[in-house]
């Protein structure tokens, strides 16, 4: 099958704001732009979040259809001719894998998975939510999956014994670009940021309330330490303390891009990063990241150079990290701004989009 000839569906079962629905609109976005027909579909109760979230992709704007189901996902695929169904999360994999088996078994229709991260890990051990992203990975003899880390795809081929291609990750730069007039600011203070996720243990939000207040009052007067991310309604409810900590609450994909245009240094303290998207977009805004060893952020993170590699389960080393940075001459911050900024660019949606359409449409992944 030639690429112009495909019709790709994107099952995106959840409401928006997560770096994976991220992924797939602006992809989405690019290989709408490429001439190929492109489609969400969201279960029914999240089709008016999506279009809410991500109002600025106007060409996907009639491209968000809603579901019920595996029967309805096989009559939406039906009704516009879609020749691959893409899950993206590991409940999607297997209402994807149902609607082709039950309801399109008369029809060629691919099935594949976009790896997002490495979903075992996101309940309790044995439990049935568990075994369901467990079962995943190998829902279907058929199924192509792709991810865009190494780690990731070597993570799902180690556990489970199946095949994972590699595809480009992407950063939108219509959003997330810097402003090199602000950095230039002199009575600008040198700025920390990091997103707080009360609600997702792995992104540890008590580690880093904890980090952002112990700085505040470390560098009281020198540093402005912001935090974003969610409500202060769910920090009260989680028992988080931010001590000296400017939170700015639940920011929009814009409002967290004119943020990023004037941190310094962006804080990602999580467990581990199957990716590290707001890293990625903090350094196309100029802001150096601390991320986890563990993971894959690795993959375009350099220690001292772009960035600082830490082992986050240690306040220490995260400390360490923060204070070293702090301390650099201010052209040495501005280089590894830069650096950062040179990092981010080598990410685009449409080299992501070219990466996905060359699986799908020829069995090839990216090297």
């Amino acid at each position: 099958m030639t690429v112009a000839a495909e019709k790709i569906m994107f099952v995106l079962p959840v409401s928006g704001g997560s770096g994976g629905a991220n992924s797939v609109f602006q992809e989405a976005d690019a290989i709408l732009r490429f001439g190929v027909p492109v489609l969400i579909a969201a279960n029914t109760g999240n089709v008016m979040g999506l279009r809410e979230s991500y109002r600025e992709f106007q060409a996907l704007a009639g491209a968000i259809v809603g579901f019920d189901g595996p029967e309805g996902l096989a009559a939406l695929a039906r009704q516009h001719d879609v020749t691959t169904l893409v899950a993206t999360t590991n409940q999607s994999v297997h209402t994807v894998v149902m609607a082709r088996r039950e309801h399109l078994a008369d029809r060629e229709v691919r099935v594949a998975y976009y790896v997002q991260d490495y979903e075992p890990l996101f309940y309790p051990y044995g439990s049935a939510e568990w075994n369901g992203a467990r079962a995943s990975y190998g829902a279907d003899p058929d199924l192509i999956l792709f991810a865009k880390t190494h780690w990731l795809q070597e993570v799902v081929e180690a556990n489970h014994g199946v095949t994972v291609h590699k595809v480009e990750a992407s950063i939108d730069h219509g959003e997330f670009f810097p402003d090199f007039a602000v950095r230039a600011d002199p009575t600008r203070p040198l700025t920390i940021a990091a997103m707080l996720r009360p609600s997702t243990p792995r992104r540890a939000p008590r580690r880093t309330a904890r980090i952002l207040s112990t700085l505040a009052h470390e560098f009281e007067g020198k540093v402005r330490c912001v935090s974003f991310g969610c409500e202060w309604q769910e920090v009260f409810r989680h028992g988080l303390v931010l001590t000296g900590v400017d939170h700015r609450g639940r920011l929009s994909r814009a409002a967290t891009a004119r943020l990023l245009r004037g941190v310094d240094l962006f804080l990602d303290l999580s467990d581990y990063q199957a990716f590290g998207r707001t890293a990625l977009e903090g350094m196309s805004c100029g802001a150096v990241p601390v991320v986890p060893i563990h993971g894959g952020a690795g993959e375009f993170a350099i220690d001292g150079d772009n960035a600082f590699l830490v082992d986050t389960r240690h306040d220490e080393a995260i400390l360490a990290a923060v204070r070293g940075f702090i301390a650099l001459p201010e052209r040495e911050r501005r280089a590894m701004a830069l650096s950062a900024v040179d990092t981010g660019y080598r990410y685009t949606p449409e080299r992501a989009a070219l990466s996905e359409l060359r699986l799908l449409s020829t069995g090839f992944a990216a090297a």
